[in-house]
């Protein structure tokens, strides 16, 4: 499972187009299965774009039963993959009801079951649980696991670094249309100490960043506008000594362990801020 990581804008989404044979790349080529992408190979792929594309008016069944047979799919092994998908995915009772019933969560479970009707290799998705509640979440990448375990590729676009760092066992980071790092999540943040501190300080000046890069047990010292996040080897010996030196500077500060998220700002400089870590 490679999760394709990186803000709004980055690229990602065309990525995945170049990829599925939606759109060609300007310049370079695509190959995918050892061979230049074509027909062939869009055959074997499985893509879940970011919007639902169902139908309000046909139900369940006569979605999956549709797209079955795009794929030339008929008969008892078309029945029989669409009962065990909506079963799968907690569907199975909604199978007679209109897809213009379901709840957002739902229409995305919908989108991955006929995404995997026809059996990929190869399975793109765009944000598959955005906005969604947990339960649908949980849903969606126990049957992305399931399906890795089986042996189907997965490439999933996210700006969720955690649930990048939970479920991929690559990370592709994107940024500008480009590739600055690609490695397992674990790689990524090896390098990174126990604990991350995000400081609200808004007059926080170079100077303030130059003593704190030089304070036993910091590690890295990322400044924005009005942030400083810093990875220290325990808070709780430098949350003290911080506020003992610039206590009435700094408007809040929050505690947590190093992820991901705190890799990439290492690595891009900024920020992921539109990260869903950002809402928790």
């Amino acid at each position: 499972m490679i999760g394709l990581l990186g803000p709004n804008g980055a690229g990602k989404s065309t990525i995945l187009k170049m990829l599925s044979g939606e759109i060609e790349p300007q310049q370079g080529s695509v190959t995918i299965f050892d061979q230049p992408h074509g027909r062939e190979a869009r055959r074997r792929i499985g893509l879940v774009l970011q919007e639902p594309s169902t139908d309000d008016l046909m139900t369940l069944e006569e979605t999956l039963q549709l797209h079955g047979r795009l794929f030339g799919l008929r008969g008892r092994t078309l029945h029989r993959r669409s009962d065990e998908l909506l079963d799968s995915l907690g569907l199975g009772e909604r199978a007679g009801d209109r897809c213009e019933t379901l709840s957002g969560g739902l229409r995305r479970r919908l989108d991955l079951a006929r995404s995997l009707l026809h059996e990929p290799e190869l399975l793109l998705l765009d944000e598959p649980t955005l906005a969604l509640d947990p339960d649908s979440s949980a849903a969606i990448w126990d049957t992305l696991s399931t399906r890795v375990s089986a042996g189907v590729a997965v490439v999933v676009c996210s700006n969720d670094t955690a649930e990048a760092e939970a479920y991929a066992n690559r990370v592709v980071i994107v940024d500008e249309g480009q590739v600055v790092a690609e490695d397992t999540p674990a790689s990524l943040t090896s390098g990174l100490l126990h604990d991350a501190l995000e400081l609200d300080w808004p007059s926080a000046t170079g100077n303030d960043v130059a003593e704190l890069e030089r304070w036993p047990g910091v590690g890295t010292v990322l400044w924005t506008e009005d942030q400083i996040v810093l990875t220290v080897e325990e808070s709780s010996e430098i949350v003290p000594h911080l506020f003992q030196r610039y206590g009435s500077q700094i408007d809040g500060i929050r505690i947590r362990e190093s992820s991901l998220r705190d890799a990439w700002f290492q690595i891009v400089g900024r920020p992921l801020t539109n990260s869903r870590e950002d809402e928790r």
